[in-house]
């Protein structure tokens, strides 16, 4: 298969060329660089491209707009904008152009790829159906039949020169007429028929046409109907011919008298066209009134047929549809043009594509059931800016759980210098419950987000459950229970993901029982599992609720700040750490959420041993000296000081490159450091990761802990694979740092 040949439009000479060796990887073959529209149609004229890729701020001279306009002129192949700009003015240009694609800079090597193969894909399906419409044309028009097609209205689309003939109408005059003043046909008794109600699949019979002049003409009838790919009517083709006889005998088209000719022309009826439409249809007349509807437009509005015909079209739709659409209906009858857009029937949960059509004096009313699509629309449109939301999210979660960091360990500090009757103490531990909040919610929206990799380390699970049951705030009229067993129950976690998970699932729980009841938290060891189960009394749901629950937004509560994010953020947490969540519930039985988790069968290297926390420096030898990275000053202060305390000797640096010099300094002088702690990102400096790096090449045995706020790193997900032997996420406590620091200290050498 030959490479598609490229044409680029693109004033920017290296982007260009960057362009062109993007393209050249993907296989594909650039036939010119232009810079210009002119540039562009004398390189068209030379070579024949298969798409056109065009920049649309082209200077100077025609921008890519009309610069796409004159090369189609030419040649028509498919044009891909390409473009910096979003705004609204720019796409509105853009699209009356008719591109194949519009691809916004900077733009991936896939979406590239993608956008030129569908945009070559379409423009050949289009060229190949164009020339089967061409034969198709061709076909009709040599016919000996007479041929006549409409639209579903019953407007003439298309005559063949037999039914000219026999007619007595040319096609220009033909087109745009009812269907029924070219082709006014009877029974040969005199009876007259409306042509649009011969679409049944019945055989030809023989009838009567009068053509123009008023002259009868006997002829053979087939009508037949047009539909689309759901089995909707589009249209009608009628095929008509002499009958056999008189072609036979040589007789002449027309009939010797006027005595079976029409007197007029008959009144059309709508019943033949529409009775086969899968559409809701009605039709209004001039003063809104209801003339004509089929079952599905009764059924739209609420009541049978007979019920309606005659009923003003306004009462009986809600006040808020006669609101907010009354403009597009009033337009299109007061200008007598067609109009199309989609209708939202809020007390259905229902949308509709209405389209307007000009018929009599009033309107007829098309409506497409697009409920589906428009759901689809709304959903991903929610997950694109929960996207974007979490994109933003990060760019602040490191300052943001910087912040955050100070606020909580200064909190833990001032409580721990006061009396534990103390009264300020109360009010200190609700400032920390409300910072750890803040933390959840930065951290909610990454885990589900893209921005939520876990940072696992081994914990005793069971002792985590503990200690976050522990600080719960209980609601009135709710009874909790935790069953955890007593023996440790290790598992590869995310501490922090493992809180939240608990957060959302206990408070699903207390608010399925806004009247009280009880919540209760078990976990059980299995053989390569523990299972965290969370129950409550409440009414349950049904099967087909329950289906549903985990799907983002969705939710039963109709309190305005209700998410239906809660759920689905464990199933996400859940996934992350190889486990899953299901749901055990039945109406008026309470329901049951399960968590599984992989069980892990080594312990932590950095778990705090007995004792460890208050282990004071031996008196026979020198502190445990500690090394920090951190720029940022508050916490860098606030690390200095909580080690400082625990018996730690503690030197602080702001910069990667001074860590690696303090530390390669102190090991040459026989004072080497037994732990560092670094933070990853130094905004203009070297971070945690590459100092470590440098670490290593001059000490392979350096221990050092990585700490950062951005939890989507890989360095903090696979620490060890960077050299680190422990992990701490932003923002943690005092106790944190200070247990973690501890722990590693009393299990490694000293130096």
């Amino acid at each position: 298969m030959n490479a598609l040949r490229i044409l680029v439009v693109e004033d920017e000479v290296l982007v260009a060329r960057d362009l062109e060796a993007t393209l050249t990887r993907l296989g594909f073959e650039v036939t010119a660089l232009c810079r210009s529209g002119a540039e562009a149609l004398q390189a068209l004229r030379r070579q024949q491209p298969d798409v056109i890729l065009m920049d649309i701020q082209l200077q100077p001279g025609m921008d890519g707009v009309e610069a796409a306009t004159c090369l189609q002129a030419e040649h028509p192949a498919p044009v891909i904008f390409l473009s910096a700009s979003g705004d609204e003015a720019t796409l509105r240009r853009a699209r009356a152009a008719q591109p194949y694609g519009y691809l916004r800079k900077p733009f991936q090597e896939s979406e590239l790829r993608s956008a030129i193969e569908l945009a070559h894909a379409r423009h050949s399906a289009l060229r190949q159906l164009q020339s089967s419409e061409d034969r198709f044309i061709a076909t009709l028009r040599s016919l000996a039949e007479g041929v006549i097609s409409t639209d579903m209205l019953g407007i003439v689309n298309f005559m063949n020169p037999v039914a000219e003939q026999l007619t007595g109408w040319s096609v220009a005059e033909a087109v745009g007429r009812p269907l029924h003043t070219v082709f006014r046909v009877s029974l040969p008794s005199g009876e007259r028929l409306d042509p649009s109600a011969l679409v049944s699949g019945a055989p030809s019979r023989t009838i009567l046409l009068t053509d123009r002049e008023g002259r009868p003409v006997h002829i053979e009838d087939t009508t037949t109907p047009i539909r689309d790919a759901d089995g909707a009517l589009t249209g009608i083709v009628v095929l008509f011919r002499l009958p056999a006889a008189e072609v036979a005998a040589g007789l002449p088209p027309r009939a010797r008298s006027l005595d079976e000719a029409f007197a007029s022309s008959p009144t059309p009826n709508l019943a033949g066209i529409v009775g086969s439409i899968a559409d809701p249809l009605l039709a209004l007349d001039a003063d809104w009134r209801i003339t004509y509807l089929n079952p599905l437009a009764a059924g739209v509005l609420g009541s049978s047929r007979e019920s309606l015909l005659g009923q003003f079209f306004w009462d009986i739709l809600p006040p808020s549809l006669h609101r907010r659409y009354y403009h597009e209906f009033s337009t299109a009858l007061a200008h007598r043009s067609p109009a199309s857009f989609e209708l939202e029937h809020e007390s259905q949960s229902a949308w509709y594509g209405v389209q307007l059509y000009p018929f009599g004096q009033g309107l007829l009313v098309l409506m497409r059931d697009i409920t589906s699509r428009k759901l689809g629309e709304q959903q991903q449109d929610k997950l694109e800016k929960l996207e974007s939301l979490g994109f933003l999210a990060r760019g602040f979660a490191h300052d943001f759980n910087n912040i955050l960091t100070v606020l909580l360990g200064n909190l833990s500090l001032a409580e721990l210098q006061l009396e534990p009757e103390a009264a300020p103490r109360q009010e200190l531990a609700a400032a920390r419950r409300a910072g750890l909040q803040a933390q959840n919610l930065v951290q909610q929206l990454l885990t589900f987000a893209r921005g939520g990799a876990p940072i696992r380390q081994v914990v005793d699970l069971a002792a985590l459950l503990r200690d976050w049951f522990a600080d719960w705030p209980r609601r009135p009229g709710l009874a909790y229970q935790l069953d955890v067993p007593p023996q440790p129950c290790r598992a590869e976690v995310d501490r922090h993901q493992i809180h939240r998970l608990c957060s959302n699932l206990v408070r699903n729980a207390e608010q399925a029982q806004p009247q009280g009841g009880a919540v209760s938290l078990r976990l059980s060891a299995h053989a390569e599992s523990l299972v965290l189960e969370v129950a409550d009394l409440g009414e349950g749901i049904d099967p087909e609720t329950a289906s549903h629950i985990f799907e983002p937004y969705f939710t039963t509560r109709a309190e305005s700040n209700a998410s239906g994010l809660g759920l689905t953020v464990c199933e996400s947490i859940a996934k992350a750490h190889g486990g899953s969540i299901a749901v055990d519930s039945r109406p008026a039985a309470g329901t049951s959420l399960r968590v599984t988790l992989p069980i892990a069968l080594q312990p932590d290297p950095g778990e705090v041993p007995a004792g460890a926390r208050d282990m004071a420096p031996p008196t026979a030898r020198r502190p445990r000296r500690v090394l920090v990275l951190e720029d940022e000053a508050l916490i860098l202060q606030l690390m200095v000081n909580n080690l400082s305390a625990a018996g730690c000797e503690v030197a602080g640096t702001t910069d990667g490159l001074e860590t690696v010099a303090r530390y390669t300094e102190a090991l040459l002088g026989g004072r080497g450091y037994d732990l560092v702690v670094m933070d990853l990102s130094i905004p203009g400096g070297m971070g945690g990761a590459q100092a470590m790096a440098q670490l290593r090449q001059f000490d392979p045995d350096v221990r050092a802990i990585v700490s950062s706020g951005y939890s989507d790193d890989p360095v903090m997900s696979r620490h060890a694979d960077y050299g680190f032997c422990a992990v701490l996420p932003k923002p943690y406590q005092p106790e944190e740092l200070r247990d973690l620091v501890l722990g590693l200290l009393a299990d490694g050498p000293q130096v």
